[in-house]
């Protein structure tokens, strides 16, 4: 027998209803936040897809860009504030996201279970974001504390009449500190004038013995008058001193002191850009303690010896006793080490010394590299802002940087030492025409023909 059709209101209840919405993929919601919402809610979906996404795309390819010049990057203060705001906003979309997303789970155990695992997924992403907000966040200050505002800030300027490729030339004056037991205050015992051509982007190092006598200053000055034949100090006149002798006398201090420059610093610079005919734009200084900890922040240096270097018994700010010897062949050095090899001056002289710190400079500046700042930058930050006093601004240290490491580069290195130069009894009219001679070889492209033993 037939059975009889079911009515219409049973076939209205045997009809099946929507189907509920599937429970979005938690990797999907946490790799693309705000799509999984965004037809509920359009205008927050699409905000937290930009935030979370689009975002963070655009500042890796800003640091893809400029992985060539990381330092440029991370030491620019409205980048860094950037940076850090697009960090904080891929972690909060993500959270924000996760929450929203469960809304669509209508089972409250699952969608319990959805928000407290997306949220634990997401802190854990946040841990590495965090910590490099948090260095993001100690570059900004290191570039506040160490760098200056203004690109004018401890020029020393002796005038176009005396130097006309002035205008032509970005000059620092690079100097390490020697400090020692023995010492009393601060010895500039590495002096490297750094000269960089502004149109081309040729370079020279040429390096000051600290064993340089008789410096000159500015008729009418304070120290000229002090020092009519050329500054000369107890122990034999040495410029190595004159930061010292100047820091330890109150008169000069007061004379010295009055810019932006410390006053050992600006009584240096203006003996040297009036002694060498040069206007010095800037200054660095570094001390052995920061020296020892930038090295040490780097993961070290190798450098090949080309033969057997005595080294300093301990010296301070290093971290252990040196063995007698380093080298030859390929070496490897932490910032202990390194400290000695520019300070040995057993086994050769002072001018062989300036060679191997005028290498030391090139090799670390083509340590620096992205992972350095991403790795290791709260050590090298620290290493920076307590042991580095500068007049450059941020912009300045930064093409410094990127000329020293360019690989097209072909730098002239040239020593003021024999038979160049007599320190303990310098002609600087000669010494004022061969700084002359080294930075027109620079602007015209031409090559630089000077004796071999005194250029790298």
């Amino acid at each position: 027998m037939t059975p009889p059709a079911d009515s219409d209101t049973e076939v209205e209840e045997r009809a099946p209803g929507p189907v509920p919405p599937a429970a979005p993929g938690l990797a999907g919601v946490v790799a693309f936040p705000g799509l999984a919402v965004w037809r509920r809610w359009p205008v927050a979906g699409s905000l937290l897809f930009s935030a979370g996404v689009i975002a963070p795309c655009f500042a890796l390819i800003l640091v893809l860009q400029h992985r060539d010049d990381p330092v440029g990057l991370f030491t620019r203060p409205n980048v860094l504030r950037g940076l850090v705001l697009v960090a904080l906003a891929a972690i909060t979309t993500r959270i924000v996201a996760v929450w929203l997303t469960a809304d669509r789970v209508r089972d409250p155990q699952t969608q319990r279970h959805f928000r407290i695992v997306g949220s634990a997924v997401v802190a854990g992403l946040a841990l590495p974001t965090v910590l490099l907000v948090v260095r993001m966040e100690e570059a900004r200050a290191v570039v506040k504390e160490v760098f200056q505002e203004s690109a004018d800030a401890g020029a020393v300027s002796v005038g176009p009449d005396v130097d006309p490729l002035a205008g032509e030339f970005h000059t620092v004056l690079l100097m390490g500190s020697d400090e020692g037991a023995d010492r009393v205050g601060l010895r500039t015992d590495t002096m490297i004038l750094a000269l960089v051509d502004q149109a081309s982007g040729r370079a020279a190092l040429v390096s000051i013995p600290r064993n340089l006598t008789h410096l000159q200053f500015p008729a009418g000055s304070l120290l000229a008058d002090r020092y009519p034949n050329g500054y000369k100090d107890d122990e034999g006149g040495f410029i190595n001193a004159l930061y010292n002798t100047v820091d330890n006398d109150e008169a000069l201090t007061a004379a010295y002191g009055k810019g932006s420059n410390e006053a050992g610093v600006q009584a240096l610079m203006e003996g040297l850009s009036f002694s060498l005919g040069i206007t010095i734009d800037d200054y660095a200084l570094i001390n052995s303690c920061g020296f020892v900890r930038v090295v040490d922040a780097i993961g070290g240096i190798t450098i090949d010896i080309d033969r057997e270097l005595p080294m300093p018994s301990k010296l301070k700010c290093s971290n252990y006793r040196l063995t007698p010897t380093i080298g030859p062949g390929e070496t490897f050095m932490d910032g202990t080490k390194a400290l000695g090899y520019v300070r040995s001056r057993l086994g050769d002289s002072d001018y062989q010394r300036m060679d191997r710190q005028r290498l030391l400079l090139q090799t670390i500046a083509d340590e620096v590299g992205i992972d350095d700042l991403l790795l290791r930058f709260g050590e090298l930050a620290a290493a920076v802002a307590d042991n580095v006093r500068t007049s450059m601004t941020v912009e300045e240290a930064r093409t410094l940087l990127a000329t020293l490491q360019s690989t097209d580069q072909q730098f002239e290195s040239v020593g003021l030492a024999p038979p160049l130069v007599e320190p303990h009894d310098p002609d600087y009219v000669a010494v004022k025409a061969l700084l002359q001679q080294v930075r027109q070889a620079l602007h015209d492209g031409t090559v630089l023909d000077l004796p071999t033993d005194t250029t790298g």
